[in-house]
C-alpha cells in the first residue's frame, strides 16, 4: 500500500531522534484514518490523541504480533482510499513506534459528542464499577492508569473492541478476556453506551 510505504520512508529518520516537525509530517498519515490530530471522525475508529504513550505503543506492537486489523476508509485527505493497521505498522522500528506514541500522548483527548441511551448507560455504569473500574479508573478516563481511554471513545469502536476481547482476539490482558467472556451481548452494549455518555 502506497500510504504505508510513504509512512515507513518518512519514519526512517526517527530512530536516532527526530525534529517534532518530522513526527507531525508522519502523523498526517495516521490522521487520514484517526482524524485530525488523532481525534476520530468515524464510529469505526478510535481517537488516539491523549492515550498514554505506553498503552498506545503496546497497541501498535500488537498489530506486528498478529492482532487482526480491520480495514477502514480514510476520513481525511484522500477519502477514497482505505487501509489497515497491519499494513501501516509493517517495517516500523521500536524507536519509530515510540516516537508516534509520544507524539499522540502529548495531544489532548477529545471525547466524542455522540448520542447514547441513558437507561442502558446507567446499566453500563454499574457494570463498569463492578467489573472494570479497578483497572480503568474514573470511568476509563484516567491516563495515569496507562490503559486505553474508554470514556468518550466512539461507541461503535468500543463495542467492536469489547467483542474482540470477549472472543480472545486481543491477547494483551488475560483478565480482560476472562471478564468480558462472562458478559452477555446486552452487557457489552450497555458498557459501550456508558462510555459514549462520558462526553
Amino acid at each position: 500500500m502506497k500510504e504505508a510505504i510513504g509512512m515507513v520512508l518518512l519514519l526512517g529518520a526517527i530512530g536516532g531522534g527526530v525534529a517534532q516537525a518530522s513526527v507531525e509530517d508522519v502523523a498526517k498519515g495516521c490522521d487520514a484514518c484517526h482524524g485530525p490530530k488523532g481525534v476520530s471522525l468515524s464510529q469505526e475508529i478510535p481517537t488516539i490523541a491523549g492515550l498514554p504513550a505506553v498503552n498506545l505503543g503496546d497497541q501498535m506492537r500488537t498489530y506486528l504480533e498478529g492482532r487482526p486489523a480491520k480495514r477502514v476508509n480514510h476520513v481525511s485527505g484522500e477519502t477514497g482510499k482505505s487501509g489497515d493497521m497491519t499494513e501501516v505498522m509493517k517495517g516500523l522500528s521500536e524507536a519509530q513506534i515510540d516516537a508516534l506514541a509520544d507524539y499522540y500522548a502529548a495531544l489532548p483527548f477529545m471525547p466524542a459528542k455522540q448520542p447514547f441511551d441513558s437507561a442502558r448507560a446507567a446499566v453500563g455504569k454499574a457494570l463498569h464499577q463492578a467489573k472494570c473500574e479497578k483497572c480503568h479508573t474514573g470511568g476509563g478516563r484516567n491516563p495515569a492508569d496507562e490503559s486505553s481511554l474508554l470514556g468518550g471513545q466512539m461507541k461503535g469502536y468500543m463495542l467492536y473492541s469489547l467483542h474482540e476481547f470477549r472472543q480472545g482476539k486481543r491477547d494483551v490482558d488475560k483478565s480482560m478476556n476472562k471478564a468480558l467472556a462472562a458478559m452477555s451481548e446486552a452487557d457489552l452494549e450497555a458498557l459501550a453506551e456508558y462510555y459514549a455518555s462520558l462526553q
